[in-house]
């Protein structure tokens, strides 16, 4: 049997879910009140259930409807996280109890960091090492035809939906998460993100467009320029229209969904500029394809 593994960084479940969520990201401490205040208000915000945890057990549900066929062969698809359960270590268990002899691990983050991708590829390596296995590490993914085609018609879809007389000279902002400047660490990570964009914007027929950052704005040696700093610069040299596409993971999650929308509103409010934010693939039928396409070739 061939078991995939598709993993993110954390699913709550419920609102009651994320303070447990939060303090094992900071290795089991308590999130100061403040802190966790705002980080609720931010998962209230959308007013609905978590992107992550939707998403990706509706990417698994599509790949195992798929997979079977596409590869001819016995597959089971499983969602492992890092910060809430299942919990990686526990669904590699699993996959080996229910007969695996092949493990895919396929990450939500079309990009590599050795932090992210990267420490989860190494993870399961490692609990399969000594083994009969075989591990299978989905990787250098960022910029394969099937998934830059689904997030150029996103992006698409998004600059035709600004009003004509801003489109004209429009901008389109590609983000991921900023990051502490670690040249030497940060490489892959800017170099995929950069490669991504660009073929992106090549497949949409844009020209107008930076692969900028999210999170970054205020923080010293941090990757830069900020989304809305570079907004601001772009505003003031004429530019009437924005469009935002994050791609450091095919499904949205709230801090993204939030900083590269209602964040970059309010500065295009501000600006008296027009605004609208691409959506993220998610669980659509072309990225489930997109996806189980690229698991095809690695295996």
């Amino acid at each position: 049997m061939i078991a995939v593994i598709h993993f993110a960084y954390g699913a709550p479940t419920s609102i009651d879910d994320v303070p447990t969520y939060f303090s094992h990201i900071i290795g089991g401490r308590e999130v100061p009140p403040p802190m966790l205040g705002k980080i609720v208000s931010q998962f209230k915000q959308p007013f609905q259930a978590d992107f992550i945890a939707s998403a990706t057990q509706r990417i698994a549900k599509g790949l195992q409807h798929v997979l079977p066929t596409l590869l001819n062969a016995d597959v089971n698809v499983y969602n492992a996280y890092k910060h809430t359960a299942p919990f990686l270590q526990d669904v590699v268990a699993q996959a080996i109890a229910d007969g695996a002899t092949k493990i895919v691990t396929l990450p939500v983050n079309p990009i590599f960091s050795p932090s992210g991708a990267g420490a989860f590829h190494e993870e399961v390596a490692g609990l399969v090492a000594g083994t009969n296995i075989e591990h299978i590490a989905v990787k250098g993914w960022n910029t394969h035809p099937a998934i830059v085609d689904v997030f150029a018609d996103r992006v698409v879809r998004a600059y035709n939906w600004l009003p004509a007389e801003s489109r004209s000279d429009a901008y389109v902002y590609f983000t991921v998460h900023s990051q502490p400047i670690k040249p030497e660490g940060n490489e892959p990570y800017v170099s995929e993100f950069e490669a991504l964009a660009a073929a992106i914007a090549q497949k949409a027929g844009i020209e107008n467009y930076a692969a900028v950052y999210r999170s970054s704005g205020g923080k010293e040696n941090w990757l830069a320029p900020d989304v809305k700093d570079a907004m601001r610069t772009q505003a003031a040299a004429g530019t009437k229209g924005f469009v935002t596409c994050e791609l450091l993971s095919v499904a949205a999650d709230v801090e993204s969904f939030i900083e590269i929308g209602v964040d970059c509103a309010e500065v295009a409010k501000e600006l008296g500029v027009d605004f609208v934010r691409a959506e993220f693939p998610g669980d659509s039928f072309d990225a489930v394809m997109a996806l189980a396409q690229i698991v095809k070739e690695h295996v």
